[in-house]
């Protein structure tokens, strides 16, 4: 079945009422629904739901849609996550797929599972294992939450221990190869283990089921790596998932941010302490797929890394994709040689000062570049290269004025000095967008591009007012609405629904209907039209602007017909500019 179709199909087994109800208690509203908010710590209810309209609005986080918007945001998963959620929940089959890849995918789960099952019982056959978790902090509650396991290895127990025992539960071989857990050593020889001697946490993904491994190596005097994690399958990609992400969304939600650490046992003792927002990555470096699955939840996210270069590489990293996304970035600067699990088992208290600590991850990156060079002169000249490219990566120019001046007092230096360098950055990404996209007409004025961001949103908001007003009048009045709609903008009413986002039209949704409750018909009709008026200034005013951009350009090329003919379309904008507004007497 095409998503399309199963969208629709899912609509209509399920109401956005069976959707949000397991989230939030609602109670009636008129003829509307309304709840504490499932986003935010609000004391009073502010969270929305139309069942007429199968949409929710929550003003305290002022973020809305419809079902799958909701669940989107609640299990930190994008679209194609959300519908296959949805999907089984209304029991609609997506589209068909091979009965055998299914069942190949099915079998790996059960692998995993019965992998997870057999080293939680080896954990508790194994008391140096046991106890070395036990050391760490980790509490007998949190090992079963986190289904932390053990799987024994050589000498004792071989290389093969693992594989034995699942071969003797009915998988075979060429399963065990396709998820993760064993290899093929050649020559003849038969499969070992890949996860021998070591503590298991198993990774799972945003449903909870077990699609991975990470393996500690528990003998000491080993030679082996520390950790070791699956190799990527057909369940495990690396790049698309977080360790404890899980167990965390419900955490970044009430926290309002994402606590990132580098290690299993750093997560597990986070949350054991309270921080049940805590993430990490797996074998991999943030990638931005990682960031969106935290964006979804929070736009803040607190770095809690080690001080080493590893880690200095990693809070770069996450700089470079999260500032660029307008995300709120922090780094919380560990003391030397530890880590965050080292400061939980000392006490819950010093790793809250450390976390509270979090300072910006400009000011760190600064912080960073002091403490490393002492010669004045080099540490101004580093400051283009180290720190500037993050200021220009700030979305806000508030904020970018800001931390220019905290650099510039760091280093005794003008402001105006710090602005002319962040200045040249900011035209090198300029032209790199341009060249991106080449399709942007030439703009004379600076202030030009964020002019034009300002009227698209407005543009999109007197629609989504359109749009609502058209549910709320006889079909003789909409006729009204959507002829004159066309006639500004050239475009159906149903081709202009694809610009105005769920979440305008769901908050608009429940605003307009309180508002105009007590409106007669003709205040609405008054409304309606300036509205209307208001979208022919926007389209008229846009397409005047980009006429005579166009024909600057045509005057400074010297196309003398082109000239012409753009000057007859700006006199024409003008004139329309100046005719008389629409009024209510379009309904009669």
């Amino acid at each position: 079945m095409a998503s399309g179709d199963a969208v629709q199909q899912i609509k209509e087994r399920l109401s956005i009422v069976d959707v949000i109800s397991p989230y939030v208690e609602l109670h009636a509203a008129g003829k509307n629904l309304k709840g504490k908010s499932p986003f935010t710590n609000e004391k009073t209810p502010s969270f929305y739901v139309s069942p007429d309209r199968g949409m929710y609005y929550c003003f305290s986080s002022s973020q809305g849609g419809d079902m799958f918007t909701f669940i989107e945001k609640m299990e930190g998963v994008d679209f194609k996550g959300a519908l296959t959620i949805l999907a089984e929940k209304a029991n609609v089959q997506l589209v068909p797929e091979d009965p055998q890849k299914r069942t190949q995918r099915d079998t790996q789960y059960a692998v995993l599972e019965a992998a997870t099952v057999f080293a939680e019982e080896q954990l508790q056959e194994h008391s140096e294992a046991r106890a070395y978790i036990t050391d760490r902090g980790v509490e007998e509650k949190t090992i079963r939450s986190w289904r932390i396991g053990y799987v024994p290895g050589p000498p004792k127990h071989g290389w093969r221990h693992m594989r034995e025992h699942l071969l003797g539960k009915g998988f075979g071989d060429a399963e065990l190869m396709k998820a993760g857990l064993t290899k093929a050593p050649g020559e003849g020889k038969a499969p070992y283990d890949v996860f021998r001697d070591r503590i298991m946490f198993p990774i799972r993904d945003t449903s909870g089921r077990v699609v991975a491994f990470s393996g500690r190596i528990l003998t000491k005097d080993s030679e082996a790596p520390k950790y070791v994690n699956s190799p990527e399958t057909e369940l495990f990609n690396k790049s698309e998932i977080l360790f404890g992400y899980d167990k965390a969304k419900e955490g970044i939600r009430k926290f309002d941010f994402s606590l990132i650490v580098e290690g299993q046992f750093d997560v597990v003792l986070a949350h054991q302490a309270g921080y049940t927002n805590t993430v990490a990555v797996s074998g991999t470096a943030l990638t931005p797929h990682h960031v969106s699955l935290l964006q979804r939840l929070s736009n803040r996210v607190v770095l809690a890394l080690d001080a080493d270069r590893a880690g200095i590489a990693a809070v770069k990293r996450a700089a470079d994709i999260m500032l660029a996304r307008g995300m709120d970035l922090k780094v919380a600067e560990l003391p030397d040689g530890k880590d965050p699990a080292d400061l939980i088992k000392e006490g819950k208290d010093e790793f809250k000062k450390v976390i509270g600590k979090a300072t910006h991850v400009i000011e760190f990156l600064l912080h960073l570049l002091l403490k490393a060079e002492s010669d004045d002169r080099k540490r101004k000249l580093r400051l283009f290269d180290e720190v500037l490219p993050y200021i220009v990566k700030l979305e806000s120019h508030v904020d970018q004025d800001h931390f220019m001046g905290v650099v510039a007092k760091a280093l005794s230096v003008p402001k105006d000095a710090v602005a002319r360098d962040v200045e040249r950055l900011r035209e090198k990404v300029s032209k790199t967008m341009e060249q991106r996209d080449v399709s942007t007409p030439i703009v004379s004025e600076p202030e030009a591009s964020a002019v034009d961001t300002v009227k698209h949103s407005r543009r999109q908001a007197v629609l989504a007012t359109l749009l609502v007003f058209t549910d709320l009048l006889s079909d003789r009045e909409v006729k009204v609405i959507e002829t004159q709609i066309k006639q500004i903008t050239g475009s159906s009413i149903e081709n202009l629904r694809e610009e105005v986002p769920a979440e305008v039209m769901s908050q608009l949704i429940f605003t307009l209907e309180n508002d105009l409750s007590s409106y007669r018909p003709k205040q609405i009709h008054e409304e309606v039209c300036d509205r209307l008026n208001e979208l022919r200034q926007i389209v008229l005013r846009t397409s005047l602007r980009h006429s005579k951009e166009t024909l600057e350009v045509a005057e400074r090329a010297g196309d003398n017909a082109q000239v012409e003919e753009l000057m007859r379309e700006v006199s024409k904008y003008q004139q329309e500019l100046g005719e008389p507004p629409l009024s209510a007497d379009i309904f009669v």
